[in-house]
């Protein structure tokens, strides 16, 4: 919007893990459950080539089936994890399937814990539910302040209230734009025909929202007109933006280019991931001031292990 806004301010900007402008907001809700499936099938094939080690199937339909009868295991009665009750809705959220080995590792976990079988011996105890929301949920970034140095002498300060990044996420969503559907029986048409699209999580990602009762907006978008020299950055699997609202991004922002970082995992790239063939290229353009000639697509090193660090959106 800056760049829109102040085009002749505008210097060197990096849009990092962005999201489409045509697709704001419920539009992003939605693209969850459309990249779902190319998620979910890339991780059924690693997990088959690795079945030896978690046991979920020894071909992508196999893990596929695993799954899939996790899922309604869990909705005749939720699986106890240590715990944990773990329902078929919450095995059904798709951001982990973008780190083949995280939801490897869940699924060997929850298959054990359904079966009444030990976990394997390095499977520790993880808190499920927060890691198959895959940082996705509502919430936004972590906002506990409990353990905050005080600054000096001074007393601590107080605890941010519970439900600041709630209310933040949803004045944004809501508030930006009148794209969202006034009609409640529009959401539930629309999430029983997307359950059968994109059964991951389609009636999810359609289904009704605050936003179908939030006041209009006060201000209307800004207009995507002006020129931006501005670079943006994109892993191939991000389960926050996924990569198709990067390039949605990239297109409506015309004079700027586009740091593909194939095999790139997780939401955020420059800096995020040591190791990503993404940073050079920034760097360079926040060394020089110009831009690459053309988009530029690298292939990221190939690894079994998640960045360490990556943060909440």
């Amino acid at each position: 919007m800056y760049s829109q806004m102040f085009p002749q301010r505008t210097d060197r900007f990096v849009l990092d893990s962005a999201v489409d402008p045509h697709s704001v907001w419920r539009g992003m809700f939605q693209v969850w459950a459309t990249s779902s499936g190319p998620a979910f099938e890339r991780w059924t094939r690693w997990a088959a080539e690795r079945s030896a080690e978690y046991g979920l199937g020894a071909t992508p339909e196999a893990v596929s089936d695993t799954f899939w009868a996790l899922v309604a295991r869990a909705d005749r009665e939720p699986i106890d994890y240590f715990g944990q009750k773990i329902t078929g809705d919450d095995i059904r959220d798709p951001g982990v399937f973008y780190s083949p080995v995280e939801a490897s590792i869940i699924m060997r976990s929850l298959k054990a814990a359904a079966e009444r079988t030990p976990l394997p011996g390095d499977a520790g105890v993880p808190d499920v539910k927060r890691l198959l929301a895959g940082g996705r949920g509502a919430t936004g970034p972590d906002t506990d302040t409990a353990d905050a140095p005080a600054p000096g002498n001074g007393p601590a300060p107080a605890d941010a209230p519970g439900d600041n990044a709630t209310a933040v996420y949803w004045s944004v969503v809501c508030g930006d734009t009148e794209n969202w559907p006034r009609d409640p029986e529009q959401y539930a048409r629309d999430a029983v025909q997307d359950k059968v699209k994109y059964p991951l999580y389609g009636d999810f990602a359609s289904n009704i929202k605050p936003c179908a009762f939030w006041q209009r907006p006060l201000e209307a978008a800004t207009p995507m007109t002006h020129q931006a020299k501005v670079l943006t950055v994109q892993n191939e699997w991000d389960p926050m933006t996924p990569l198709s609202s990067g390039q949605g991004l990239h297109r409506a922002l015309k004079g700027s280019r586009m740091v593909l970082a194939k095999g790139g995992q997780g939401h955020g790239v420059y800096l995020i991931d040591p190791t990503s063939c993404a940073n050079g290229p920034v760097n360079t353009y926040l060394i020089t001031g110009r831009l690459p000639a053309r988009d530029v697509t690298c292939q990221s090193p190939l690894r079994d292990q998640e960045p360490k660090g990556s943060p909440a959106p």
